[in-house]
């Protein structure tokens, strides 16, 4: 299958066979490799500056007072923030507030101000003047801000698909939140689980994996479902995404009619990993040993009422899928007929690893989990910002490893080019106008010297970390942090 894409992502060239390969860690079966060309690319480079100076201009945008004033009057939910509010001089304006939030933050709030005003060049600011500056942006302007930066990147280029299909996949985990009254009020509503007193929210992230591009992601309270937060989303997929006609790639526990007849209502289609008992035909199928099937799934009479009641009036007796084995113990259902899934022996199905290991790159290295606030608005904040955060450094480690000609197979140190990142934070987050990136080359040069090898069929067995008690954040003890 031929994946070519342009530079911001990572794929094979076929174009180039002199090229150097170099496969990511965790990387999904297919032949998904980064580019590690012999001489810079400065085609490519001008390609991702030109991306990366079109994400800082949705950020600039969001940073002036008519972006802001038009969302809070297009949103009922969001309070007034009064007149002047964003347009009179403040120790910390508009542009500043949203670049700070931006930049990857774990420490004390005020040793991150202190710091960013040595970056900047700024007057000090302190918590107390940030915190009352942050009350002001409504809850849910950075997941805007996410979802438009996501538009842009897709609208501008043409990413790497299989098969003529870009692969999105969901998974769902928890999340530790301040243990306060308020915290515990709001996001344990509706808990039917445990008697834990730890205030924990329920989230999902939807990744296009071989792009290495975070699409969307969720955080609600912990009595949803992850089905539920996985149908929000899709519901709210960018044109410029669903436009690629996406496959949804999902574990088991996604395994419900609901969700299987939502993306049927959306036109979008799936794969996902079938459960024991679902239906009893694919149990037959389970038990059969056979490689492939066309079946009819057809649901209880219980099941047909509840689609009614939640969709509408229509025919929810059937449902035509395939069932494909992709091991012995692994079998999915899909609605993709037209291609195999096991062409040339390779499981495309697990390609949603690659959205597990992001989950936890979220939690360990950019540590989503440690919040600079403890009020509802904050906490949505910093969540949604680290999630741009998290695609922004994809488009850099992507292009700092075209810089590279290792002999042996080499990866970008994530970890290290996140710490380059906030360093340089002035460059790829502008704060009033957009201009060319001159020091872009220099930091994509810097992040290119961190490398460590690849080491092939490495399997590290997977740790099933415990609910905490208290609200204070645990690290791992044996990980190094960049931020």
């Amino acid at each position: 299958v031929s994946m070519r894409m342009i530079p911001m992502f990572c794929g094979r060239d076929r174009s180039r066979p002199n090229a150097v390969y170099l496969r990511k860690k965790r990387t999904w079966p297919l032949d998904c490799y980064i580019i590690l060309s012999a001489v810079i690319n400065n085609r490519a480079m001008s390609e991702l500056s030109t991306i990366l100076n079109s994400v800082s201009d949705v950020i600039v945008k969001y940073g002036k007072a008519e972006t802001i004033k038009k969302f809070i009057n297009s949103d009922p939910q969001s309070p007034s923030a009064g007149s002047g509010a964003f347009t009179r001089s403040r120790k910390m304006p508009l542009p500043e507030l949203l670049r700070f939030i931006l930049m990857p933050r774990t420490r004390s709030t005020s040793v991150e101000l202190l710091e960013y005003s040595h970056i900047t060049g700024n007057k000090r600011v302190n918590k107390s003047d940030f915190s009352k500056r942050r009350s002001l942006l409504p809850s849910w302007y950075i997941k805007c801000l996410h979802r438009d930066i996501t538009r842009r990147i897709y609208g501008m280029s043409s990413p790497a698909r299989w098969n003529g299909h870009l692969l999105l996949a969901g998974d769902g985990t928890t999340y530790s939140l301040p243990n306060t009254d308020t915290i515990k009020k709001i996001y344990l509503d509706g808990r039917k689980t445990g008697k834990g007193e730890q205030a924990l929210a329920r989230g999902v992230v939807l990744k296009d994996v071989l792009n290495d591009i975070v699409v969307s992601s969720g955080m609600e309270c912990y009595g949803k479902d992850e089905i539920a937060l996985l149908m929000d989303e899709l519901e709210s997929l960018p044109e410029e995404i669903s436009s690629w006609d996406p496959v949804i790639v999902l574990d088991r526990k996604f395994c419900a009619y609901t969700l299987i007849c939502k993306m049927m209502r959306l036109r979008l289609n799936f794969i996902i990993r079938v459960k024991e008992r679902f239906n009893a035909e694919v149990d037959r199928f389970i038990k059969s040993g056979k490689k492939q099937a066309d079946i009819v799934l057809r649901p209880a009479s219980t099941t047909v009422k509840k689609l009614n009641r939640l969709y509408g009036p229509d025919d929810y007796r059937s449902f035509k899928v395939r069932l494909v084995r992709m091991s012995g113990s692994v079998v999915v259902m899909t609605s993709v007929t037209d291609v195999s899934l096991l062409s040339d022996g390779k499981d495309v199905y697990h390609a949603r690893w690659d959205d597990e290991t992001t989950i936890g790159f979220m939690k360990n290295n950019l540590q989503v989990e440690v919040f600079s606030g403890i009020s509802p608005r904050s906490l949505l904040q910093d969540f949604y910002s680290k999630t741009i955060i998290y695609n922004i450094l994809s488009l850099l480690v992507s292009q700092a490893a075209e810089l590279r000609h290792d002999k042996k197979p080499r990866r970008i140190n994530r970890n290290v080019a996140l710490g380059i990142l906030k360093l340089n934070i002035l460059t790829i987050i502008p704060a009033s106008s957009v201009t060319n990136n001159k020091n872009l080359d220099q930091v994509l040069k810097e992040i290119s010297c961190f490398s460590i090898p690849v080491i092939e069929n490495r399997h590290n067995p997977r740790v099933f970390r415990k609910i905490k008690h208290s609200g204070k954040y645990m690290t791992l003890t044996n990980y190094a942090r960049a931020i």
